[in-house]
């Protein structure tokens, strides 16, 4: 059985595994699951994603974990706080729910929210901020279900599909954060 750091109703966060390296590796191939992230491109090879992974996994400003399913258990994306900064209570989050056929359904929008919840009361952060892009409408609004306000703007600052789009930032306060009325995080 799987550690789990924070349970909501849908998924629960567990500490990621080398284990679950192949999967990452096969997100970070796939086009239509990368094409509206920053890392869109890279095609990074297995070998880099274990050497990364070995890397954060001793490092001190990253906390990362595998986001699991309640029902089963299964590993349907990861999530990450990095950048830490523990003295101001500073950190960075990103997300990816790697399945496709876990978008638009609310385990996103919940493994964030817990995300934000380990960096708040066990990290004892003081803000969250992210980046996004501004062709992702569906994360911008999951972000913003979550409490995150809009922070600011580097226009033009990516390109996707022979397009220039602009990166947003995002931040979240504690007291910002918006609580699940189902899961209780």
């Amino acid at each position: 059985m799987l550690p789990r750091v924070i349970e909501g109703k849908l998924v629960f966060l567990a500490p990621e595994r080398r284990d679950n390296v192949p999967f990452y590796w096969k997100w970070a191939n796939d086009r239509e699951v990368t094409r509206l992230t920053q890392g869109y491109g890279r095609a990074p090879s297995l070998e880099t994603m274990q050497a990364s992974y070995d890397k954060s996994a001793v490092a001190d400003d990253v906390r990362r974990f595998g986001i699991h399913l309640m029902s089963t258990g299964d590993l349907i994306g990861r999530c990450a706080l990095k950048n830490l900064n523990l003295i101001v209570g500073r950190g960075e989050a990103s997300i990816l729910i790697g399945d496709v056929k876990y978008r638009g359904h609310g385990y996103g929008t919940e493994a964030m929210r817990l995300l934000c919840t380990v960096g708040f009361d066990m990290l004892e952060l003081h803000t969250i901020f992210l980046t996004v892009l501004a062709c992702n409408p569906g994360a911008v609004a999951s972000y913003h279900k979550v409490g995150f306000r809009d922070a600011g703007c580097l226009r033009e600052a990516s390109a996707r599909d022979g397009k220039r789009v602009d990166i947003l930032y995002m931040d979240l306060l504690r007291g910002d954060l918006v609580p699940d009325a189902k899961s209780g995080a």
